[in-house]
């Protein structure tokens, strides 16, 4: 990677993670000029995020890396909550095949392997350009967008000249400091010890099967199933342990002493957090947009802190690229923070409501837990679906709040050809708007769609096969109903879809379909000529 620091480029990103690196690979996929700096110079080695979720596979598969995480990933398994008397009263799974996303809706995965293919999916873009061992000690507003001070290991500061900034540097950012934004308490704080395991493989079948939320009010501990030997545990934290900065692998064997004993396994890492929840109050100033953990943090009990990083730059690297290319206002920008800052608080509600559960130190109180949530099911703990438990979009460009706008667009495998050949929607796609119709259209109708069609630079897809005979359609056979059923259960025959494959609207028959084109060029005032 080039030490060659660009004196101006559309995006610079402050920050080579997980978040980081996706968003400079969706940019430089859609053709922006990227710099990324992380002060760093090398992946951190052991695990820290260890959940993804269909969304955020669906991120991989257009950055072009699923197939490099195959191996170092594995479909999430059950969780049950088991109450103070070790029975269940709570039980989360994913429901059967086939997943409208076409990706399983959760993972465990290995950190290091993913940040390895992300970074050398990003190496080669040739319009991004990554700097490692440099860190920006400096972003002031200057020459229409931003300068950024930047230095290297005993160099000397130089300045980088950026339209727009990206600041994915961490829960602890300097940058949101140096600006003075302000995060939002979300009252949740509590001092957990992370443990992950390398556990050896003549013990694993010893070990429960299943993921394992203990609500046992001594000492609530998760136990999560990873990829091949790897095995983590999280234990709450005791008031005289709270403070501890580490603990010594003697009181860590201690802990994991109902499962493993030291010769059964190694410790790959430990680590102690206080799990907290924070959201920003004010998610850009100026030219400098904030994402990831730099602009959000929650606790673990649903496994979604980085995948909302992960759709923080889903959201802006689609909204950077418009802007940037003069497809729409910069005021298209502000809608990043108005839809991103609700989703999360909600997410944030959920974990915190999960958390509730899982952290009750009080017998009484924990006993009266369990009774209520069995009641709630009947006294037949039943499986609810982990995906249901996440929000959608309800607020900025969603035609309105209503499903299924704005939540994620299914995915379907399609079959191609005649061979047996088949492949996910997405991978037949472009980077901009989709016009998804039940039904196929005639030639008049998209002639009455063709203006705000190449306004919003969308093509047009159908799951009916006879629109292979209409020319700018492209038709969708799909293996397993998936779309079909989808227009069925919500009443419409036409889905907008977002860059980010996010269901702008629907509409019902030809006349809804050209009215919902049209606001939605309004909404996103984009101008009657666009530049390319």
């Amino acid at each position: 990677m080039t030490s060659h620091t660009p004196s101006s480029v559309d995006v610079a990103i402050i920050g080579f993670g997980p978040v980081g690196a996706s968003l400079a690979a969706l940019l430089g996929q859609r053709g922006c000029r990227v710099a990324v700096f992380d002060k760093s110079e090398q992946i951190y080695p052991l695990p820290r995020a260890f959940a993804l979720d269909h969304e955020a596979m669906r991120t991989f598969q257009q950055i072009g890396i699923a197939g490099a995480l195959a191996a170092h990933i594995t479909p999430y398994r059950p969780t049950i909550y088991q109450g103070a008397d070790g029975q269940p009263i709570q039980h989360f799974d994913m429901g059967p095949a086939p997943y409208p996303l076409a990706w399983a809706p959760s993972y465990t995965f290995n950190q290091p392997a993913l940040e390895t293919a992300l970074r050398a999916a990003v190496g080669a873009l040739p319009n991004v350009q990554v700097h490692l061992g440099h860190e920006v000690t400096d972003v002031q507003e200057a020459y229409g967008g931003a300068a950024l001070t930047v230095q290297a290991a005993g160099g000397s500061p130089r300045e980088v000249h950026a339209r727009y900034v990206v600041a994915c540097d961490g829960g602890t950012s300097p940058a949101r400091k140096r600006l003075g934004l302000r995060l939002k308490s979300l009252d949740f704080d509590e001092p957990w010890i992370v443990v992950d395991m390398h556990v050896n493989e003549s013990v694993l079948a010893r070990l429960p099967d299943t993921n394992i939320q203990y609500c046992n009010p001594a000492r609530p501990c998760t136990y999560v199933v990873g990829p091949g030997t790897h095995r983590r545990w999280e234990f709450l934290l005791l008031p005289h342990e709270a403070e501890q900065r580490e603990m010594p692998p003697d009181a860590i064997w201690q802990l994991l002493e109902p499962w493993l004993t030291p010769g059964e396994a190694t410790i790959w890492r430990a680590a102690t957090y206080r799990f907290h929840a924070v959201v920003l109050e004010q998610w850009r100033q100026g030219s400098v947009l904030l994402a990831g953990d730099s602009a959000h943090q929650m606790p673990p009990f649903l496994a979604q802190g980085m995948c909302q990083g992960l759709r923080d730059a889903a959201n802006l690297a689609w909204k950077l690229d418009w802007v940037l290319k003069g497809r729409a206002g910069e005021a298209l920008l502000d809608s990043y923070g108005t839809e991103r800052g609700p989703q999360v608080e909600a997410v944030t509600a959920t974990v915190k409501r999960l958390g509730k559960i899982i952290c009750e130190r009080d017998p009484t109180r924990a006993c009266e837990r369990d009774e209520h949530l069995r009641a709630q099911q009947g006294h037949q703990v039943r499986m609810q679906l982990r995906q249901s438990l996440l929000p959608g979009v309800h607020h900025g460009l969603i035609d309105r709040d209503e499903a299924p706008m704005g939540t994620p667009f299914p995915q379907p495998v399609c079959q191609i050809g005649t061979a047996g050949h088949e492949q996910m929607m997405d991978d037949l796609l472009g980077h901009g708007f989709v016009l998804v119709l039940r039904d196929a259209p005639s030639a008049e109708q998209l002639a009455q769609w063709t203006d705000t069609l190449q306004r919003l630079q969308a093509q047009v897809e159908c799951i009916d096969i006879t629109a292979r005979a209409v020319a700018g359609v492209q038709a969708l056979h799909e293996a397993d109903d998936i779309l079909a059923h989808w227009f069925g259960q919500h009443g419409c025959s036409a889905a907008l879809v977002r860059p980010d494959h996010i269901v702008y609207g629907v509409a019902q028959g030809t006349p809804q379909t050209t009215e919902l084109l049209q606001r939605a060029c309004e909404h996103l005032t984009v101008p009657a000529a666009t530049v390319s």
